[in-house]
């Protein structure tokens, strides 16, 4: 009876300690998150075609009437749209390259850590052209790299290769289509997993929880909950691996009673005393205070690098 008591006791601790470690790995998981750095969208006054390539140069009225299909496009998806037509002073760009103007364009075009995307259509003479979607905040996660490369390939039918002559006409048919391909193939509900920028100034996760997008320093609570829970699994199964080698290997022993070393009668103290028998003097020297104290250097990013939060999708024709 007594051995069943402690069975029960023992199972009752047990399952205490689970409960109090899932009760933690809840409360570090989804209440110690990093503060939402999102912005979310405003408005499509900023969206529209740059021609820093002069496309357009003999037909401005042209050059509105896409920027005009861009911004009806970024009021319906409430997402930020910049199509980018860059000149010849780009030709020599590597693909990097590429990637780091989209990602600072757009940054500076709308703001960091807002929804929306820029096209940079690669007319700069680069050969083989390197087209880029750079997309930041929601855009991230709704237009996976699939979406984007099937994109790619269909404005291919439009857009001329890299070693051709480029005309208002190729330009036009693929903003249009690329418009209503974003339509088409715009879902919240098909939103990709956690994206993770680790080439941002600051790293940042973008993810969608409960509806709502969030840029964070930290990982996503799901994701913490799923670490915490396998670090705990591991942690506990290496410690019952220990003990159950350990009890077979050693064998525990009650406690020796010094008394039967020794017979209290034989034994009388008559004087006590605590003679100090060495002394031992430890000399420290004092360091001045007043040398300096070093310095300590800033680690500058490496390349390729930017602030918000930016994916690419690339493309080469």
């Amino acid at each position: 009876m007594k051995k069943k008591g402690s069975v029960l006791s023992t199972l009752i601790i047990i399952i205490g300690v689970i409960a109090g470690l899932a009760l933690l790995d809840y409360f570090f998981a989804f209440h110690t998150n990093s503060k939402n750095l999102y912005k979310g969208y405003s408005d499509s006054s900023s969206s529209g075609v740059t021609d820093e390539n002069g496309i357009f140069r003999d037909d401005p009225a042209e050059l509105e009437r896409l920027s005009k299909i861009v911004r009806e496009t970024s009021a319906k998806l409430d997402l930020n749209i910049l199509i980018f037509l860059p000149d010849s002073t780009k030709k020599y760009y590597t693909d990097d390259d590429v990637r780091d103007f989209t990602a600072n364009k757009y940054n500076d075009t709308f703001g960091e850590f807002t929804d929306g995307l820029l096209y940079y259509i690669d007319i700069s003479g680069k050969s083989p052209a390197c087209d880029d979607i750079a997309k930041s905040g929601k855009a991230s996660l709704v237009y996976t790299e699939d979406i984007c490369q099937n994109i790619f390939y269909a404005l291919d039918e439009y857009l001329p290769p890299s070693y051709g002559p480029v005309y208002p006409e190729h330009i036009t048919n693929a903003v249009e289509h690329f418009c209503s391909l974003l339509e088409t193939n715009y879902s919240e509900s098909r939103a990709s997993e956690p994206y993770y920028d680790a080439t941002a100034n600051v790293p940042t996760y973008t993810y969608y929880r409960n509806g709502k997008t969030y840029i964070t320093k930290s990982k996503p609570p799901l994701r913490k909950l799923l670490i915490c829970i396998a670090a705990e699994a591991v942690g506990g199964l290496t410690a019952l691996i220990i003990f159950l080698c350990t009890k077979g290997r050693y064998k525990f022993k009650n406690k020796t009673n010094p008394s039967i070393y020794l017979n209290n009668n034989d034994v009388h103290f008559i004087d006590n005393s605590d003679v100090l028998i060495r002394s031992y003097v430890t000399k420290h020297r004092i360091e001045s205070s007043s040398g300096g104290g070093g310095s300590r250097g800033g680690g500058g990013g490496g390349g390729h690098s930017h602030g918000g939060s930016i994916s690419h999708s690339s493309h080469h024709r």
